[in-house]
């Protein structure tokens, strides 16, 4: 009979109680002998972390029991499920004693960087087949193991996204059955897509600095539990993740992801690196490429920034254990990477344009540009920098006249032509989100396969503009930008929030903190959904990376001399109040960095990279954990 036919099907004791266990298609399932309600708990092996043997109900050995609170350290388990203590998730198993723990420096341009690897694996035959017994692991000789210790990962919170690890003990008094129970699990877990390798970056400077005191405490003991070798390189400087990928120094065959400890700039160094490393290894100019090539390798992050917004819309949550156990089951999908390329450049003799960065997040002009730029002025303030920053540039309430060509996508019904994709159509990207799916069967090397393409010209005062790939939600803005703004649909939403009173600003950031409202609803708020568009700030500013901007007075004079000889700017404005406001300009904020072109054109690449994640599970209370429910929601729900 083969493995997919076949049926395990024995008796095993639980917490004094005799189950029913059976396990069969990739499914584990257990039910009280004496249940009359017929309750059922239900396990797929994709959410099985590990099996292992022991000899006592808790994973560790007896010489240990007494000397350690079973209960604190791996939760009770005198419920079935046995769920993992909130407190504690497995931060007091270290690395295994037979595992090879080697530093090493690397030097990338004179700075230093600090290499651990951390191999966390044991083969199931050498632990069936030798007297392997380690007290802190938990994993006995087989000639004496009566429990089977199964942990695996649960959605404990729809409503918030987090996941845990539990933990189940079976026992039975016939070790062959036992034994024989986790060979067929350990090989049906191995065979599942998950990754073994991991080059992992860690960022101990950013957001509250406490990056890797985070990975020691959670990431790490849980990689040890999956078996996940990891090589651990902590950076000392902004850009080294950039300038790690980018030199080829690592091999990356020899890894099956790459991850980064840190907030949304560390996120960004890395895929721009990872990007960048694949163009360098197929031989392509990376400032001028025909075209950007998506990488092999998927890529994780686990939230320790101060925002953590990538992190927010990738899992429906900033929680650092559902995040590292996304990355351990190996799931992952396509993430929309925007492109930014220089204004002008490559256009005359034939070449394509300069690329001058990637981003995932939000590129956004005026207001956020002008909160990154001051705020680094503040950097010893930490996370704080950017409230005050924010309150700051909040009260001066400055506009920007800029010039924004958008392709629109139209299509044909019933005689007429309207928008091909609308920003406000109340879908959610959600786990087994269709649109997503769907946008990556289809071939991306034409530039649309809609009837019609339109550029409309968006012109006027804004207090900024935003071209988001994610709805770039967070704690702080649970609704983000637009919620209902897809991971890899293959588009962006393009915001403009026009330049109004102070009243109108302070409406706006009430819509942002709501967790019902939604800033679109606001009527000095458009939202454009494009692959691409083009952006000018009439001159203003940094153009191909050089200062444009004039004296006050030479900037004034000519000001003054254009309105006089033209119609009045909306009919009001004086010459002395175009000559003010023509000298303003304001910088690109780009995933957190300052980018100092100010005309770019912005261009979409659906899903260019894999990242691991789940997806976030719909949290209608309608749903009730009813699985056809969650997977056909199709992101309706509010």
């Amino acid at each position: 009979m083969d493995k997919q036919n076949e049926v395990l099907l024995n008796t095993f004791v639980i917490s004094k109680k005799k189950y029913r266990v059976f396990y069969n298609a990739g499914v584990l399932v257990w039910e009280a002998e004496n249940s009359k309600k017929g309750e059922k708990t239900t396990v797929p092996i994709g959410d099985i972390i590990s099996a292992t043997l022991s000899t006592t109900a808790s994973g560790r050995s007896s010489s240990k029991a007494n000397a350690h609170n079973i209960a604190t350290t791996y939760g009770t388990t005198s419920s079935t499920h046995a769920p993992m203590n909130e407190t504690m998730d497995y931060d007091r198993i270290p690395v295994l004693p037979t595992s090879s723990s080697t530093t090493t420096n690397a030097t990338i341009n004179t700075m230093t960087t600090t290499t651990t690897n951390l191999s966390n694996r044991v083969n199931s035959y050498d632990i069936l087949n030798s007297e392997y017994e380690d007290d802190n692991y938990g994993v006995s000789s087989a000639t004496n193991a009566n429990y089977l210790i199964i942990h695996y990962a649960r959605l404990v919170s729809p409503r918030t996204s987090k996941w845990r690890v539990q933990q189940l003990s079976l026992y039975n008094g016939e070790q062959r059955i036992v034994k024989f129970w986790h060979s067929r699990l350990s090989d049906d877990i191995r065979e599942q897509a998950r990754p073994k390798n991991l080059l992992l970056f860690l960022n101990p400077y950013g957001g509250k600095q406490n990056a890797f005191a985070l990975f020691e405490k959670y990431a790490k003991p849980l990689f040890h539990l999956a078996h996940v070798d990891i090589n651990l390189i902590i950076t000392q400087r902004a850009q080294q993740i950039y300038d790690i990928m980018t030199s080829q120094t690592i091999n990356l065959s020899n890894y099956d992801g790459v991850v980064c400890c840190g907030g949304d700039g560390t996120f960004a160094e890395l895929f721009n690196g990872l990007v960048y490393r694949t163009m360098i290894d197929l031989g392509m100019d990376i400032n001028c490429p025909p075209y950007l090539p998506k990488p092999s390798l998927p890529i994780g992050i686990i939230p320790a920034g101060s925002t953590d917004t990538v992190a927010y819309c990738l899992n429906g949550t900033t929680d650092i254990k559902t995040s590292i156990i996304h990355i351990i089951l190996g799931q992952s999908s396509g993430l929309d990477i925007s492109s930014v390329y220089r204004n002008g450049s490559g256009e005359n003799d034939g070449r394509q344009p300069q690329l001058l960065k990637l981003y995932a997040s939000v590129m956004s002009y005026g207001f956020l540009g002008d909160v990154t730029m001051d705020s680094e002025n503040y950097r010893w303030m930490g996370p704080k920098r950017y409230d005050y920053s924010g309150v700051k540039k909040f009260l001066r309430n400055r506009g920007y006249n800029v010039d924004v060509k958008v392709q629109i996508e139209k299509e044909e019904i019933d005689g007429g032509r309207r928008d091909k994709n609308n920003p406000h159509d109340g879908v959610r990207c959600l786990e087994n989100c269709q649109r997503c799916q769907l946008a990556a069967t289809k071939d991306h090397s034409n530039a649309t396969d809609c009837d019609t393409v339109e550029e409309v010209s968006v012109r006027g005062k804004f207090l900024m503009v935003n071209g988001a790939n994610i709805s770039c939600a967070c704690h702080r803005s649970p609704q983000g930008f637009n919620p209902n703004c897809h991971l890899g649909d293959g588009y962006l939403d393009l915001i403009f929030v026009r330049h109004t009173s102070l009243f109108n600003n302070i409406r706006l950031l009430l819509a942002m903190s709501s967790k019902t409202k939604e800033i679109s609803d606001l009527p000095f708020v458009e939202i454009y959904r494009t692959k691409q568009f083009t952006f000018n700030s009439h001159g203003q500013g940094h153009v191909n990376g050089v200062n444009v901007v004039n004296d006050e007075d030479q900037t004034a004079s000519s000001a003054a001399t254009t309105a006089t000889n033209s119609p009045k700017v909306n009919g009001t404005e004086t010459p002395k109040q175009v000559a003010h406001d023509k000298k303003l300009f304001s910088r690109w904020n780009c995933d957190g960095e300052i980018l100092l072109d100010t005309n770019v054109t912005v261009i979409c690449n659906c899903q260019l990279i894999n990242v691991f994640r789940r997806g976030v599970s719909c949290r209608d209370s309608t749903c009730k954990d009813n699985e056809a429910n969650v997977l056909n929601c199709c992101g309706l729900c509010k």
